[in-house]
């Protein structure tokens, strides 16, 4: 479709360099004919492509669904890779991993940190962080390894 329309455009100047050169004002229209047509080929070309999106993207699930699912599902997310929920952290245990130096690792381009013994990662490539670093950067913990709570757990048991 893209190469129909670049032949559409090159056609119109052509046509429209030869209707200057000849000196017939009239053919001029010709070329805005096939810049208009090639425009409505994109158009047609980019509504395809979001019904194609939108009718391959899943339906979501009822609740009774969800409900029914939730282990399957926790076993899809791991092989899906898709991403683990926010770790709701107790304000106190956020301070004390705050400053701490303690390690997490995390995933490039994603938004949470997590243990290294967090089964959520799998075998996706990780980078070792300073927790303290990690929170700086803006990376939060993982709900699945809960990686605040465990931190702070150490740390009180420390003192």
């Amino acid at each position: 479709m893209l190469l129909v329309v670049l032949i559409l455009v090159l056609a119109a100047g052509g046509v429209l360099v030869t209707s200057v050169l000849i000196d017939q004002p009239e053919w001029a229209w010709l070329s805005v004919l096939l810049s208009v047509l090639a425009a409505a080929l994109l158009v047609v070309q980019r509504i395809r492509r979001r019904r194609e999106a939108s009718s391959s993207s899943p339906e979501p699930a009822t609740e009774s669904e969800a409900g029914q699912d939730s282990t399957a599902q926790a076993d899809d997310d791991t092989a899906e890779h898709d991403e683990p929920d926010e770790e709701d952290t107790d304000a106190a245990d956020a301070l004390l991993v705050s400053e701490s130096d303690d390690e997490v690792v995390v995933v490039d381009e994603r938004p949470r940190y997590h243990l290294s013994s967090c089964q959520w990662l799998g075998d996706l490539e990780v980078q070792g962080l300073p927790v303290r670093e990690a929170r700086e950067l803006g990376f939060t913990a993982c709900a699945r390894c809960t990686p605040d709570a465990v931190l702070a757990g150490q740390a009180r048991a420390a003192r």
